[in-house]
């Protein structure tokens, strides 16, 4: 009888259930944020004010759960909630149509928004140690999501259709539904507290924010702390357990006390606010972080715990404005890519942990005179899931380079897309094959990212790196995780990442040069480039060729690739020309070879320069959907 009692209340109510709810619940945002930008943006043509208001009218249907609460009631609301949200997740599992991909989570994420106040008011009837307990699930089901996404090297389930992810998946989504169905009916009322009790619940979305943006992104961790993958996953998963055990400690809500967590929301916000950060300062950035953070949201929860009349209206209003505030910071932080916002788009990392803190410190006003210690349930399991990184730690085995045998080499020019094909879906395995197909030994990699939430928060240079085993090195340019790569199966002696001007554009661009032992006593200088992409920056464009041409000047045995984002005929191609580099596509083509776009080609965009030394041919531009450009491969030789 007591295990009973034990599982119902410590492992059903408190962790499993609202656990698994928020591994589903993130999951189905990391598949609706890159459907707002890649479905409707590039596949359905829509334009960035359309995408933003989209994506504003979609987080703001929090505000949406009142009429569904009064509809249905509370039990009803919930268990509509929680089964909408399990089976958007069963059905994403086996969706292959970007249309379905974007319905299924847009309804998934809604309902994701309705679960934190309808649980809230379940649990809150319960007592005023509940919201706590529900605290520790709510941390629980990230460890869970970060987990399940480093273990499958940052490629997410929801695009992977695999006997493996399938069945992953759908054990999960049974466990789900089967918890669902043991949810006791509560004969009390919710009760609600006053908007200012409640407000502090509104950093719920600044800190999913933070936390899928940068703290629980193992692909940003890999880049920013220069670890290999299993390490940095590893180094994310440790440090959450530690922040989850130090969420569980009493905590006395004293003067000191709320001192103590204003200093740290301080420090951390100036570790978030470092636009490039040295590994070191990462580290420190990604202890501090889950340190910090995990503590923080359970005393925002537990600060929540008492009400003192029926209803839900306030718990649900402040509920909505959280999730306003990460669609605004979500949006604003990547549309500053595309667009001057009037200040650094880092300056929204800090803000969003200013209002994390100060929400704690409300909160610590309001909770009970002594929070005593919780038991270690989700403590233990997040210290449980650190052997999943490690175990992947002790297979892993980077991509050697192989002895070549000198000149000639294969070489080849590709605009990855952030992943992203054509119909909108993110889809890596489609560009591997594609780039097989042509067999090259060296690549350039346009628009490759390493951890943006907008993409999924994959890591695109590892995954094709693991997948065509070839060793890269990455060059970023418009922030840390984004940018251009290099991947050769001979070995690479040296390299080097170079900004290219202007340096105020968003969307900055730059090139990234390797030095490559081709063997038999040859060497290539091989360099990948990416240059400004709107139609009318054809003068930011001659800028970024004039010191292109600069860097080739003289230059033997060398190699530049890219997409130039120019036609032929235009100034900025001329001024390549004039290098003496020889432009192979233009040289071994009919005339008539388009790369861009790729489900109707009608531009050459993509080319391969080589210098006047070195000789081309076997043109090949392997028609493909898997990016939005065709890759361009040739074969490289002596003169």
């Amino acid at each position: 009888m007591k295990l009973s009692k034990l599982w119902n209340t410590e492992i059903f109510l408190d962790i499993i259930l609202p656990a698994l709810t928020v591994l589903f619940g993130l999951q189905l945002l990391r598949v609706l944020v890159p459907s707002l930008v890649w479905y409707l943006g590039d596949t359905l043509g829509a334009g960035s004010v359309v995408r933003g208001v989209v994506a504003l009218c979609i987080f703001s249907a929090g505000f949406l759960l009142l009429p569904f609460y009064r509809a249905l009631g509370l039990r009803r609301a919930l268990i509509g909630a929680l089964v909408g949200i399990a089976l958007a997740r069963l059905g994403e599992q086996f969706s292959t149509l970007p249309a379905l991909d974007f319905a299924l989570a847009l309804v998934g994420v809604v309902l994701f928004m309705f679960f934190f106040p309808l649980y809230f008011a379940y649990i809150r009837v319960q007592g005023d140690t509940m919201p706590r307990k529900f605290a520790r699930g709510f941390m629980l089901g990230i460890v869970f999501d970060t987990t399940l996404h480093g273990s499958f090297h940052t490629l997410d389930l929801s695009w992977q259709h695999g006997f493996y992810a399938t069945g992953v998946m759908t054990l999960l989504i049974a466990a789900q539904l089967w918890l669902v169905y043991r949810l006791p009916n509560l004969a009390t009322k919710p009760t609600d507290a006053s908007f200012v009790t409640n407000l502090p619940l509104a950093a719920i979305g600044p800190f999913l924010f933070i936390m899928q943006v940068i703290l629980q992104n193992v692909a940003r961790a890999t880049e920013l702390t220069g670890f290999p993958m299993p390490l940095a996953f590893g180094f994310v998963s440790l440090t959450s357990a530690v922040g989850i055990a130090a969420a569980l400690v009493s905590i006395i809500p004293e003067r000191q006390t709320s001192f103590a967590m204003l200093v740290g929301t301080g420090f951390l916000a100036f570790l978030v606010s470092r636009p490039d950060p040295a590994p070191g300062t990462a580290d420190l950035l990604y202890f501090f972080g889950n340190l910090l953070l995990f503590p923080f949201i359970t005393v925002i929860f537990s600060g929540a715990a008492r009400a003192d009349r029926q209803g839900i209206t306030h718990l649900a209003l402040v509920n909505a404005i959280g999730w306003l505030l990460f669609g605004v910071l979500t949006l604003l932080y990547y549309v500053s890519y595309e667009i001057n916002l009037g200040f650094p788009r880092i300056y929204l990392m800090p803000l969003a942990v200013t209002l994390i803190g100060f929400a704690t410190v409300l909160a610590l006003r309001r909770m009970p005179s002594w929070l005593a210690a919780s038991n270690w349930v989700s403590a233990t399991t997040a210290f449980a899931l650190f052997i999943v990184p490690m175990i992947i730690l002790a297979n892993w085995h980077d991509p050697k380079p192989v002895a070549g045998q000198g000149l000639p080499v294969r070489v080849m020019t590709y605009n990855l897309h952030n992943g992203f094909s054509t119909e909108g879906r993110l889809d890596p395995e489609a560009i591997a094959q594609t780039i097989e197909r042509v067999k090259p030994d060296i690549i350039g990699l346009q628009e490759i990212e390493r951890g943006w939430y907008i993409d999924g928060s994959l890591d695109l240079a590892m995954w094709m790196s693991r997948r065509l085993q070839m060793p890269f090195v990455f060059g970023s340019t418009a922030g840390p995780v984004w940018g251009n790569a290099i991947l050769s199966r001979y070995p690479i002696k040296e390299a080097k990442n170079v900004p290219l001007p202007p340096r105020d554009l968003p969307l900055r661009r730059g090139y990234l040069w390797a030095r490559i032992d081709v063997g038999g006593g040859d060497e290539l200088l091989f360099v990948a480039t990416h240059y400004h992409h709107l139609e009318n920056g054809t003068a930011i464009r001659q800028v970024q060729s004039t010191e292109i041409a600069k860097f080739l000047k003289q230059k033997t045995r060398t190699i530049l690739v890219g997409d130039l984002n120019a036609l032929p005929e235009d100034k900025e191609i001329s001024i390549l020309r004039d290098t003496g580099f020889r432009d192979a596509v233009g040289m071994l083509g009919t005339g008539k070879e388009l790369t861009w776009p790729a489900d109707q080609p009608r531009q050459l965009l993509d080319y391969i320069w080589f210098s006047p030394d070195l000789t081309a041919r076997d043109l090949q531009i392997p028609p493909s959907t898997a990016s939005d450009h065709f890759g361009v491969a040739v074969t490289v030789g002596k003169k």
